[in-house]
């Protein structure tokens, strides 16, 4: 892909071709793009770069971005969430995508939502930890941090894990400098801005906002729910044609099953 000078101004700053300028930007500087577990237990010396990725909205937005980071071999840290309004990890679809995120090498974790359980009035503390043991259990290996969703409007849990570090440790947002893309909108300008001026930073980049950039941030988000929308219909489309071909065959398929049951029985 090649990356023009409109596609890294400002003013498009929020575009596949900006990222990998800025990842190319980052590398040509000499930072080290390490994943998050790289750096939240032992935060080292050195030049590096931390990027890190909240999926909120789509996990297919992620897959895109995480290909992208391959190509140029970056692998970086992915956090999704298990209460997310417009995906479902135990569906096939979001599940696969998260797995093929996993299998380039890039760093998976929880995007715990405290909000969640406070909303139902359980204990925010357990409910999260409940839902770290079941989010492991679905990705089906252990992972090493978390980070929380929405941070700006929900409590600071005491410890979750001691075994996991959080991507908000005060180490990794206060003690280096820290720029988060929230909201289509840099609070002091865009990241690649700051790279050169700091011998370390963590940044934060939400997948949607990046994926889709012909368009206003409004517009970026209902195409997003246009592509979810539309994988819910080729789905049902799918199930319409499984239901056409069951009623066509189910005298048969009724027959083998009553087949299967008698053996079973041993009659």
């Amino acid at each position: 892909m090649v990356v023009t000078d409109r596609e890294v101004s400002s003013e498009h700053a929020y575009s596949l071709p900006h990222y990998r300028y800025l990842l190319r930007k980052a590398r040509e500087l000499g930072y080290e793009l390490p994943k998050v577990r790289d750096v939240a237990f032992d935060p080292p010396g050195g030049r590096w770069f931390l990027i890190r990725h909240d999926v909120d909205l789509t996990p297919w937005a992620a897959l895109e971005m995480a290909e992208l980071e391959a190509e140029e071999g970056v692998r970086t840290t992915y956090y999704f969430r298990l209460h997310a309004e417009t995906y479902n990890l135990a569906e096939p679809g979001a599940y696969r995508a998260m797995l093929k995120i996993a299998d380039l090498g890039h760093e998976i974790g929880l995007h715990y939502e405290p909000g969640f359980h406070m909303d139902l009035g359980r204990d925010p503390l357990e409910g999260v930890r409940r839902d770290l043991a079941r989010f492991e259990e679905l990705l089906g290996r252990r992972t090493e941090t978390i980070a929380q969703h929405q941070p700006a409007t929900g409590p600071v849990l005491a410890e979750i894990s001691e075994d996991h570090a959080d991507a908000y440790d005060a180490r990794l947002v206060r003690d280096i400098p820290y720029f988060g893309d929230s909201g289509f909108h840099w609070r002091e300008g865009c990241v690649c801005t700051k790279l050169g001026l700091h011998e370390r930073l963590h940044t934060l980049i939400h997948p949607h906002s990046w994926t889709i950039w012909d368009r206003g941030w409004r517009e970026v988000l209902r195409a997003h729910a246009a592509d979810l929308g539309g994988r819910i219909a080729s789905w049902m489309e799918d199930y319409i044609l499984h239901l056409e071909d069951y009623l066509q065959n189910r005298p048969r398929l009724d027959r083998e099953r009553e087949a299967r049951y008698r053996e079973d029985a041993g009659d």
